[in-house]
C-alpha cells in the first residue's frame, strides 16, 4: 500500500546504501539465527534506540559544545557511503534476528533531516526490500507456516487503514513536529524492548 503511494519519492542514495548493506547483514544473521538469544539482542537494540533518541533530542544543547556554534542544530548530517552500508548491514541483521531493523533505519535517516515524504518513502522502500530479501533465507530455515500466511492476510485491511491514516497525517504535520513524533516513538520502542 505505502510503496505505491510513495513510489520513487524516496532518498535514492540512502535506499541504495541501506539495501546493499542489508544483504550482508541478512546473510550473516541467517547463519546464526538459531544460535542466538533474541532477548539480549532486543535489550541492546532498545538501549541503543533510547540513547540515540535522547542525544538527538538534546542536539541543540550539545552540538555547540563541539565547536559548531555557527551551525544550525537543524542542519542535516551527511553520512559517508561506508556509514550507510554499515547501517544497512545492522538493519538487515537486526531485522532477521529480532524484526527490529526499522530502528536502525530510523536512526540513520533522522539526522539527515529529510522531508516528511522522503523520510516515509525511504523507510517504506527499505522495509519492503528488507522483507523481500529475507524470504528465501526464512524459507530455507523453515520459518514459514500456513498459520502465518493466514494471519498476514487477515491483517491486510488494517494495514491499508493505517497507511491511509499515516498519509493523511504526513501531509498535515510540520517537519519539526514530525521528527519529534518519530523520536518519541523510537524512545518508547526502546524502553519497551529494555523492559520486555
Amino acid at each position: 500500500f505505502s510503496l505505491r503511494h510513495y513510489w520513487k519519492r524516496w532518498h535514492r542514495q540512502s535506499v541504495t546504501r541501506l539495501i546493499l548493506g542489508s544483504v550482508l547483514g541478512i546473510v550473516l544473521a541467517s547463519l546464526i539465527l538459531k544460535d542466538i538469544s533474541d532477548v539480549h539482542l532486543k535489550k541492546v537494540i532498545g538501549g541503543t534506540a533510547c540513547l540515540f533518541a535522547v542525544l538527538e533530542f538534546l542536539r541543540p544543547y550539545w552540538q555547540p559544545l563541539l565547536g559548531n556554534s555557527g551551525e544550525s542544530t537543524d542542519t542535516a548530517l551527511q553520512f559517508k557511503r561506508w556509514q550507510g552500508l554499515l547501517a544497512g548491514m545492522f538493519a538487515g541483521a537486526f531485522s532477521t534476528l529480532a524484526h527490529m531493523g526499522g530502528l536502525v533505519v530510523v536512526m540513520y535517516l533522522l539526522p539527515q533531516r529529510l522531508s516528511n515524504t522522503a523520510f516515509v518513502a525511504t523507510t517504506t522502500a527499505t522495509y519492503f526490500s528488507l522483507n523481500l530479501i529475507k524470504i528465501p533465507f526464512y524459507y530455507q530455515l523453515d520459518l514459514f507456516s500456513f498459520e502465518i500466511l493466514v494471519e498476514a492476510i487477515a491483517l491486510l485491511p488494517f494495514i491499508g487503514l493505517v497507511v491511509l491514516t499515516g498519509i493523511s497525517l504526513n501531509n498535515r504535520v510540520s517537519e519539526r513536529l514530525f521528527s519529534k513524533i518519530v523520536l518519541f516513538f523510537l524512545f518508547a520502542t526502546g524502553i519497551h524492548l529494555l523492559l520486555g
